[in-house]
């Protein structure tokens, strides 16, 4: 297998596959920056509150004013710039290893596993939502993308998840992130529960013929 030289974005559930030609990166979706960028507003707003109004607010307030600043600017900070920049699973064929990022207070800061690529048994799709409920088939599908090692453990790089009349979609998105890493790594791919989504059709209305 040969990786892919083409450069282009998959969306996942609440994550974003970047495929390019020796790294596949699953980064946060740009919709997880929003509540980190939230917070870091509010913060610098309780600060400035301070700076513009000390003379006019009471003690406490000013106290408490200043606890939310301190808390929330360096902390939403730093999740907003993890968000824009920085990634859950970093995949590099020139390094051999794939890298799982600590997600403590959504910074992502440091390593929290790394995987060699000759410690990778296989790429796997699970369709996590096959069994069905006590009132018929789950309303969504939901396909489960993971890495399994050798020594039997599994990683997860990701899931897509859709409404269950659009299940042919999901998995075709699900397919290709995980083509493009089982490509990247240079191991198989598998496929576990996973049955071709079925097309549904509308029922013509009797005594209706075609235009």
């Amino acid at each position: 297998m040969t990786a892919t030289t083409e450069r282009h974005e998959i969306d996942l559930h609440r994550r974003v596959c970047r495929v390019q030609p020796d790294i596949v990166e699953i980064k946060p979706a740009r919709s997880a920056a929003i509540v980190p960028l939230f917070g870091f507003l509010l913060g610098v707003f309780a600060f400035t509150s301070i700076v513009l109004w000390r003379d006019q607010l009471p003690f406490q307030l000013m106290l408490a004013l200043m606890g939310v600043a301190l808390v929330l600017v360096p902390f939403s900070g730093m999740g907003f710039v993890y968000s824009v920049y920085g990634s859950n699973v970093i995949i590099d064929k020139n390094k051999q290893t794939a890298v799982w990022q600590q997600g403590m207070f959504g910074m992502g800061v440091g390593t929290e596993e790394l995987v060699p690529f000759v410690k990778i048994e296989r790429i796997e799709i699970e369709d996590v939502s096959r069994e069905q409920q006590a009132d018929g088939v789950q309303e969504l599908a939901q396909y489960e993308l993971r890495l399994l090692k050798v020594s039997g453990r599994r990683l997860t790089l990701g899931q897509v998840t859709v409404p269950r009349a659009i299940a042919a979609s999901g998995l075709a998105r699900a397919r290709e992130v995980a083509g493009a890493v089982a490509t990247l790594v240079e191991k198989p791919l598998e496929e576990i529960g996973i049955e071709q989504p079925r097309r549904r059709f509308r029922k013509r209305p009797q005594g209706s013929t075609a235009g």
